[in-house]
């Protein structure tokens, strides 16, 4: 199929770059719209010196316009909630909406109300095929996992297929054995991290291969300088496997019609 619509929903800026980045190119080469909605400005994300807070906010809003540009996106949505952050413990005023913020963090909002908000972006773009995170949003992240339950209830009503992004755990375990055999210290990479990320494979996912486009993915991604340059690892995985990991891109089948993005899977890269 060519000619339709993707629409790629993410809990924060650099998600769309690292777990969709690849597939995105590839519908853009197959003449696809590429739509990509982003929930919150990760303004929890990881501060320096020159930017934080609700600055950092703006700031990775700007990294992800850049972004975008790189891969050639279409449009991109911010939907103006804050970032939840990975601690147990925030403060109180998170609950609501920050001056200049629309709402406040998205694991305390509606999940019919958000997913009411992305079904109108589904609808007026005639979204062939959405992308969300699997069940456990990849790697625990209450937004990723807000993500998920939002993106199945935003389809109620479409013909949109959906397939949520996940990571593929025998891949991982293949990177870190080839790592360990070049010396890498079994410690920096633990083996039951493993565990903690994505999904075991099963017959429901499909693997999207970068090939060509990964230089490009990755200019995506570094556009995203706040956070790449700035994190010590990515999910627990250490800095040398980053680009490996990057390569290949992992999906569980959530809904499928047409077989769109089944198709849209095995054109070449």
């Amino acid at each position: 199929m060519s000619g339709g619509c993707l629409v790629s929903f993410h809990a924060h800026p650099d998600d769309e770059a690292i777990f969709t980045g690849g597939t995105i190119l590839r519908a853009i080469r197959r003449g696809w719209r590429v739509v990509v909605v982003v929930a919150t400005s990760g303004e929890s994300g990881t501060s320096s010196a020159w930017v934080s807070g609700d600055d950092l906010g703006a700031h990775r809003r700007r990294e992800t316009i850049e972004a975008a540009r790189v891969l050639g996106v279409d449009q991109v949505v911010f939907l103006g909630y804050r970032d939840s952050g990975v601690d147990a413990h925030r403060d109180a005023g998170a609950q609501g909406p920050m001056p200049g913020w629309s709402y406040g963090t998205l694991d305390r909002a509606s999940v019919l109300e958000v997913a009411e908000r992305l079904h109108r972006v589904l609808v007026d773009e005639r979204a062939d095929v959405l992308t969300s995170y699997d069940e456990a949003g990849i790697y625990g992240h209450r937004d990723h996992v807000r993500v998920h339950e939002i993106a199945r209830a935003a389809i109620l009503g479409t013909v949109c297929e959906l397939v949520e992004a996940t990571v593929s755990r025998s891949e991982l375990r293949q990177i870190r054995d080839s790592l360990l055999r070049r010396g890498l210290d079994p410690l920096v990479w633990p083996h039951h991290h493993l565990d903690r990320i994505g999904t075991d494979d099963v017959s429901a996912m499909i693997t999207v291969d970068v090939g060509e486009d990964l230089p490009r993915k990755l200019r995506a991604v570094a556009a995203h300088a706040s956070q790449v340059v700035e994190a010590a690892d990515f999910m627990g995985v250490p800095p040398g496997a980053f680009h490996r990991v990057l390569a290949k891109e992992f999906f569980l089948v959530a809904r499928s019609l047409a077989g769109s993005f089944a198709e849209l899977a095995r054109a070449p890269a």
